[in-house]
């Protein structure tokens, strides 16, 4: 491979946005010399770029599921984020919930003040030696790509077929732009999935005034968690070392009942996730997703507590309903669907596919990795594989010198890669073993 001195960072939402920020802010000269061009590869136009699918939303009602004290893009400068909120005139102190428009506005800002080059295209291909192949023709030679392709579409039921997916007042994908505009408003409305993006959606249509009810539907029923306006300090005490599920549970479980609220233990475990799944044995990992992991999704991500006040009064008034179950069939009727779940026939006239985001391994780029040879799957199969330093590993096991994941690429080898403080320590440590090796190169 020749030396270009480039990264091209595939993905300009937030997890692109802050592996570029933390490329090019090195503390001096030297240390930005390790990357000395930076190339942001996305189709977004220039204005959308630190936003991805989460920040670009306009809704006022979609918040943070964080507080502001923990977005911060630099982990050594905790308060940026909330200074910069009151430079722009915004009262939001560390321990409220921003808007997430607001959260893709600072992101978009710190993203600008660094050099980089943006390439508005997609990323179809890598060659072996680094080159980055675009839609419609075109190429960047490269030293390393990163990978920062965020979160997959949605994929769905089975029950969703080629004559559900085609009719006009099914929503595939709620994050594209104006995808809500064609649900009616005067038709009940399906929401498959009962997660944070199934609330956003709820909170969006019942926004703009519309009087049918809406549906949502998820095998297990179950809604997010709120957070508490204060939430009390735990300590740091949790410890497991095994390599089995029912070991790690028994010592959650008896770990949170020490603590003043179980919120508290959640978040004192969380800095160890990616400790613990890596020393769980593969097939605990796979029982750990069957049978455990929505549980603890709907309790590590929870809603604040706005969030939470506005979803009770839907549930109250009638207008949101929840209802577990798995949906064996959806047929077209006469005005949308009918859509059977366990047992009874359901008539809606539209379904938002709220099942939550794919993974990397199903997104063009992904796919190409594992054609080439590239990448290979996780052990749970749910993502590509990476080693302990990001670096995607290829078909025979070896990790790729030149080709990183950051944020939720990493999903599947890694579990806790989806938020803020994990992914800008991926980026920091990124940039980090960049710089170490152009020294060692040079």
């Amino acid at each position: 491979m020749g030396r270009t001195g480039t990264t091209v960072v595939v993905g300009g939402g937030c997890s692109g946005a802050l592996t570029a920020i933390h490329l090019r802010d090195g503390r001096d000269d030297s240390e930005r010399a390790a990357a000395r061009d930076v190339v942001i590869v996305d189709p977004a136009p220039p204005h959308g770029l630190g936003r991805g699918a989460a920040y670009r939303t306009t809704d006022p009602a979609h918040l943070l599921n964080s507080r502001a004290a923990a977005m911060s893009a630099f982990a050594d400068a905790p308060d940026d984020f909330v200074e910069w909120c009151r430079e722009q005139g915004l009262s939001v102190g560390p321990a409220d919930f921003a808007p997430r428009c607001v959260y893709g506005d600072y992101l978009h800002d710190r993203l600008r003040r660094v050099p980089f080059v943006h390439v508005r295209a997609v990323a179809t291909r890598v060659r072996p030696d680094g080159t980055v192949l675009l839609r419609g023709g075109g190429e960047i030679p490269a030293d390393r790509v990163v990978l920062a392709l965020g979160h997959g579409a949605p994929a769905g039921p089975l029950a969703i077929t080629s004559a559900v997916r085609t009719h006009p007042y099914y929503v595939g994908n709620p994050w594209t732009p104006g995808a809500l505009d064609r649900v009616p408003g005067d038709l009940p409305v399906l929401l498959i999935g009962t997660g944070l993006t199934a609330l956003d959606v709820a909170l969006t249509l019942h926004g703009r005034g519309r009087p049918a009810p809406v549906l949502a539907v998820s095998r297990r029923g179950l809604l997010p968690q709120p957070h508490l306006e204060r939430q009390p300090a735990g300590d740091d005490g949790f410890s497991y070392h095994g390599t089995g599920t029912a070991g790690l549970l028994r010592a959650v479980r008896e770990y949170a009942a020490a603590q003043p609220d179980w919120r508290s233990a959640v978040d004192a475990i969380r800095p160890q996730i990616d400790r613990l799944w890596w020393q769980l044995s593969v097939d605990a990992r796979r029982r750990l997703l069957r049978h455990v992991a929505a549980y603890w999704e709907v309790h590590r991500h929870r809603m604040a507590p706005p969030v939470a006040e506005k979803i009770r009064g839907l549930l109250d008034s009638g207008a949101l309903t929840v209802r577990s179950g798995k949906i064996r069939a959806i047929r077209r009727g006469e005005r949308g669907f009918v859509v059977t779940v366990g047992d009874a026939a359901v008539p809606v006239g539209a379904i938002v596919n709220c099942t939550g985001p794919g993974g990397a391994a199903t997104t063009t780029l992904g796919r190409a990795l594992l054609d080439d040879g590239l990448a290979r799957r996780d052990a749970t199969g749910i993502g590509l594989d990476v080693d302990g330093r990001g670096r995607l590993i290829d078909r025979a096991g070896e990790p790729v010198e030149h080709l990183f994941a950051v944020g939720p690429t990493r999903r599947g080898a890694w579990w806790e890669t989806t938020a803020v403080p994990e992914i800008r320590a991926q980026a920091r440590d990124l940039g980090r073993h960049l710089f170490e090796r152009h020294h060692v190169l040079h």
